[in-house]
């Protein structure tokens, strides 16, 4: 697939041009263009939730999957559900592949953003190591219910790459950020290798949080 190679290409140059160059913010979008809206948050929870998480994840990296595969689930299900947190997901994608599999989840309808967010990090061995990965994460956008015009015309979105490249910049300018996954809770930068551990940052916030209500 010539597109998701030049994806590769584009993301290459940009890893060369360093930290200096990475920092150089893209274009800015025109409000209204269907470029602003699929990069429009994409997040799951009360915005009224005491706790905000931002997930810095690659679609390529084997922790962020494991991350989304066996602890997320966990933290929906006890915090998310309920009200306690909110998560927001921002694209830090590490490679070719990453940035290719995350400008196809923004194509996704956006009530759909999550699932394909899971099928992609479910099926991360399949695409992202198979010899044409563009084909097959064509494939996995295909029985997400694209059609292969809209995988195509998507990865051919050049304003949706500069905007993802653009929170990968404002990531590592403004948080440091240079791996994945990294997490922000409440402003503050965290690594989350275990539910415990989230359970570790978390419980006291809310705490805290439970102490300032009136």
């Amino acid at each position: 697939m010539k597109i998701f190679f030049g994806i590769a290409i584009l993301f290459g140059m940009a890893i060369l041009a360093g930290p200096a160059g990475a920092e150089q913010p893209a274009a800015p979008l025109v409000a209204g263009s269907p470029a602003s809206a699929l990069l429009a948050e994409r997040s799951m929870g009360s915005d009224k939730a005491p706790i905000t998480i931002i997930d810095y994840s690659s679609l390529t990296c084997p922790h962020c999957a494991d991350f989304h595969i066996q602890i997320l689930p966990r933290i929906k299900k006890d915090f998310i559900e309920n009200g306690a947190v909110r998560l927001i997901y921002r694209d830090f994608p590490l490679d070719g592949a990453a940035m290719a599999g995350a400008m196809v989840a923004r194509c996704a309808p956006p009530h759909l953003y999550f699932r394909f967010l899971d099928a992609l990090f479910e099926t991360q061995a399949q695409w992202s190591r198979a010899p044409d990965p563009g084909r097959s994460l064509a494939r996995v956008a295909l029985l997400g219910g694209m059609s292969a015009k809209e995988v195509e015309a998507c990865l051919d979105n050049g304003p949706l790459l500069e905007g993802i490249q653009a929170i990968k910049a404002e990531a590592h300018r403004n948080h440091g950020i240079n791996s994945t996954p990294t997490f922000i809770i409440n402003g503050v930068k965290h690594s989350i290798a275990s539910y415990g551990a989230f359970l570790d940052i978390v419980n006291p916030l809310l705490d805290e949080a439970k102490k300032k209500k009136p």
